[in-house]
């Protein structure tokens, strides 16, 4: 792997999902400082403020039909792009045990954490493969992957589900050359986690390790607390799950 290029070294093509706000926010402006041109996909793309490099898309990602146009547009118009970012991510903290929660929310967050990520990566594969150790697919998982917590069962479902969907590519892409990686965050502090847990991270410190990883090429990239799964993983995976159930 030492042989192969330093993805991000010189000025590329992005496609970042979920870029107009916290970690994805954060991963635009490192990007579009680094020269490279970035398309947005999100809800609301549209609403950033204009910026050489920038590329908005309206997506509503958790509709699947949208996000079907969306890969199109993509395989036809940016057939430069080395480089997909799967970051954004639905999580709502209700139960299945509670009689008011909503089903189509359970849709919209395996539709957005999962099966959109899937699609993208999908359909962006013919060009990504093309420019072989130049590309990546990079899908931003969580540590409740590996140790789900108690409220958000569908949420860490999706998570790990993105987990084993990023290792199976790998192993499908691994004589491109194309790097497909893991990040697995811990808690950062982002609008999605407001008013829950301590001790987070800011999302700058999230993104910046995120984009150092991808440099070095690193197939799972662990940022801050969650650099203590693998070994919590090896040792003592009974007290990852108590630490995190109630977390």
């Amino acid at each position: 792997m030492s042989s192969a290029p330093q993805l991000l070294k010189a000025p590329t093509t992005v496609v970042l999902t979920g870029g107009t706000s916290g970690i994805g926010y954060d991963l635009l402006g490192r990007l579009l400082d680094g020269g490279h041109k970035v398309v947005v996909i999100a809800r609301r793309a549209s609403s950033l403020s204009p910026q050489p490099g920038l590329i908005p898309l309206d997506v509503d990602l958790a509709d699947i039909a949208a996000v079907r146009a969306a890969c199109a547009r993509l395989a036809a118009d940016h057939t430069d792009t080395t480089v997909l970012i799967n970051n954004a991510a639905l999580q709502y903290p209700a139960q299945l045990t509670d009689p008011d929660f909503d089903p189509r929310q359970m849709e919209a967050e395996v539709a957005i954490n999962l099966v959109a990520p899937a699609l993208l990566a999908q359909a962006l594969l013919p060009t990504l493969r093309h420019h072989g150790q130049r590309a990546a697919i990079i899908n931003i998982s969580s540590g409740l992957a590996y140790f789900p917590k108690q409220k958000t069962a569908l949420y860490c479902a999706t998570k790990a589900g993105l987990s084993s969907f990023t290792r199976s590519l790998r192993y499908q892409l691994e004589s491109d050359g194309t790097l497909v990686s893991e990040v697995v965050l811990p808690l950062v502090d982002t609008p999605m986690t407001e008013g829950r847990g301590t001790g987070k991270i800011g999302a700058a410190a999230a993104a910046q390790a995120i984009l150092a990883g991808i440099a070095a090429r690193h197939e799972t990239i662990h940022v801050g607390k969650a650099k203590l799964i693998p070994m919590l993983s090896r040792l003592a995976p009974g007290l990852g799950h108590r630490i995190l159930r109630g977390s």
